[in-house]
C-alpha cells in the first residue's frame, strides 16, 4: 500500500510577522477506508504557537481530502530571507509502513527593524556627563542605521554629541555608541534642573525609533555648601562685632551725670543690653540654619526603574543590580519579556528571594510580595539557563518500494535565550527624616 500526498503554499513573498495558509491533499489509492496521521516537520515546528501534530485525516477509497494548515512566520532576526523548506509527514493508520512526506517552500522576505536603549536612564553633572547607547539590528537583513540626538526642549542649555552616527549592523548584531553632553550655561547656585535628551534611530524601509534619558544639571555650588558658607561668614561678622564693642573691652565708668537724660552708666548698660540681644538673635539664626542644612543634606526618596538584560548569545547569562548604599528598594512591579527554545528557563531573584522561575517561551509578569524590600548591597539578579534541546527527530522507517524517500532530519533548535526584567519601584533612605518602615502584610 502506498500513500500519495501533495503540499502547496502561496508563491508570494511572506514577510516575517505575517501568516500564510498551506494546502495539503491526501489520496487514498487502496480499497479500504483509511486514516492518515499528519505531522508538521521542518522549521515551522520551532516557531511560537506552532502545532506539530495536525491530527488524523480519514479518506474513502479512490478519493482524496484536503486540509488547510495555518502558519505564522515569527518576526525574528534569526529567520533569514529566501526559500525555506518544510514538509508534512503523512502516515497510514492501517499500514504504518506506508508514509509520504511532501515538501513545500516558503519565500521569506526581508524586514528592517532596530532597537535603541540608553545604558543609563539618568546622568548628571554641573559641566558635562557621558552615557552609552546600545543599538541592535532586530531585522533579518544587514542594515545601515543612523542616529540623531538632541535635547527635548529647544531652550535646554545642552549640546549633545555622538561618537558615531552611522552604523552597519548584521541581523541580530549589537553596537555600543558613546555620547557626551556638555552644559553651555553652568549654574553657580540654585536648584538642579532635569533636561530630557532624545535619541532617534533611522533606517531605510523601517519606522523611526527613539529612546530617551535625563541629564540632571547640578549647580557649581550645591545648596548645602552655600548654606555652610553663609553660616561661617555670619559667625565671623558676629565675632568681629563683639570684639570691637564695649562688651568685649573694659567696662566704662560714669564719672559725671548730664543735667538732662540718663547717666553715662545707664547709657552703657542700655548699649550692653542691645549687644546681648543682637548676639542671641545671631545664635538663634545660626542654629536654625544648621537644622535646615542637616535636613537638606539628608537622603531623599528616588524613583527607580532598571532593566536587567541577560543574553546567552552575548555571553551574559546573568544580569545583576546592587542596591546603593544608605537605601532600600520598594519594588512595585516586575515585567518580564524573554525568547528562546522551550528548554530555556529564567530565574529572577531579589535579596536571595526567588521571585520567578519560568520557561523563556511562557514568561509572565511577576507579582511582588508587599514586604519585599532589598537593602543596601543586596542584589537583584536575572539568570538564564538555556540547555540545548534534543537534536533531530525520530528516524523514519524505509518506505515501501516506489514511495518517495523521507527528507533529512531537521536541524536542532537554536539554544540562544534572551530575557529582560523591567523593575519599577522607589529607593527609600534607611535613615533620616525621609525613611519609612516596611509595612507588614494586611
Amino acid at each position: 500500500m502506498s500513500v500519495r500526498a501533495e503540499l502547496t503554499v502561496p508563491a508570494d513573498v511572506i514577510t516575517p510577522g505575517e501568516a500564510l495558509t498551506a494546502h495539503l491533499r491526501v489520496w487514498n489509492e487502496s480499497r479500504i477506508v483509511d486514516a492518515y496521521r499528519l505531522r508538521l516537520v521542518g522549521a515551522p515546528v520551532w516557531w511560537p504557537d506552532a502545532e506539530p501534530d495536525l491530527g488524523q485525516l480519514s479518506v474513502y477509497p479512490g478519493n482524496h481530502e484536503k486540509i488547510n494548515i495555518p502558519i505564522s512566520l515569527p518576526r525574528d532576526s534569526a529567520l533569514a530571507p529566501g526559500p525555506l523548506t518544510f514538509a508534512v509527514r503523512v502516515a497510514s493508520v492501517e499500514d504504518p509502513a506506508a508514509v509520504a512526506v511532501p515538501e513545500a517552500e516558503i519565500q521569506v522576505g526581508e524586514f528592517h527593524d532596530a532597537e535603541i536603549e540608553p545604558d543609563r536612564l539618568r546622568v548628571g553633572g554641573a559641566l558635562w556627563s557621558s552615557n552609552l547607547v546600545v543599538v541592535e539590528n532586530t531585522g533579518n537583513a544587514t542594515a545601515t542605521v543612523r542616529l540623531r540626538v538632541a535635547p527635548e526642549a529647544k531652550d535646554a542649555p545642552l549640546k549633545v554629541s555622538l561618537r558615531r552616527s552611522r552604523l552597519v549592523l548584521k541581523p541580530g548584531e549589537q553596537a555600543r555608541v558613546s555620547l557626551l553632553t556638555r552644559v553651555l550655561n553652568p549654574m553657580f547656585t540654585g536648584t538642579a534642573a532635569n533636561w530630557p535628551v532624545v535619541i532617534h534611530v533611522e533606517q531605510e524601509h523601517a519606522e523611526e525609533g527613539s529612546a530617551s534619558f535625563t541629564h540632571r544639571q547640578r549647580p557649581l555650588l550645591p545648596k548645602p555648601v552655600l548654606k555652610a558658607l553663609i553660616a561661617v561668614v555670619t559667625a565671623l561678622v558676629a565675632f568681629a562685632v563683639l570684639w570691637i564693642s564695649p562688651v568685649g573691652g573694659k567696662k566704662p565708668k560714669a564719672e559725671t551725670e548730664s543735667a538732662k537724660g540718663p547717666s553715662q552708666v545707664e547709657a552703657v548698660q542700655e548699649e550692653q543690653k542691645k549687644e546681648a540681644d543682637a548676639k542671641k538673635q545671631e545664635e538663634e539664626k545660626a542654629e536654625k540654619e544648621k537644622k535646615d542644612q542637616d535636613s537638606a543634606g539628608a537622603p531623599k526618596k528616588k524613583p527607580f526603574q532598571e532593566s536587567l538584560v541577560a543574553d546567552t548569545k552575548t555571553g551574559r547569562p546573568i544580569a545583576e543590580y546592587t542596591i546603593p548604599k544608605d537605601y532600600r528598594l520598594a519594588v512595585k512591579s516586575v515585567q518580564l519579556t524573554a525568547g528562546g527554545p522551550p528548554t530555556g528557563f529564567l530565574f529572577l531573584r531579589a535579596a536571595g528571594v526567588q521571585l520567578a522561575s519560568v520557561g523563556v517561551n511562557i514568561v509572565k509578569d511577576v507579582t511582588v510580595p508587599p514586604t519585599l524590600s532589598p537593602k543596601e548591597k543586596e542584589k537583584l539578579s536575572l539568570e538564564l539557563d538555556c540547555p540545548a534541546p534534543p537534536s533531530g527527530t525520530p528516524v523514519t522507517p524505509p518506505p515501501a518500494s516506489g514511495a518517495p524517500s523521507a527528507p533529512p532530519a531537521p536541524p536542532a533548535a537554536p539554544t540562544t535565550c534572551t530575557a529582560t526584567a523591567l523593575i519599577v519601584g522607589e529607593l527609600i533612605p534607611l535613615t533620616g527624616p525621609n525613611a519609612e518602615e516596611i509595612k507588614p502584610n494586611p
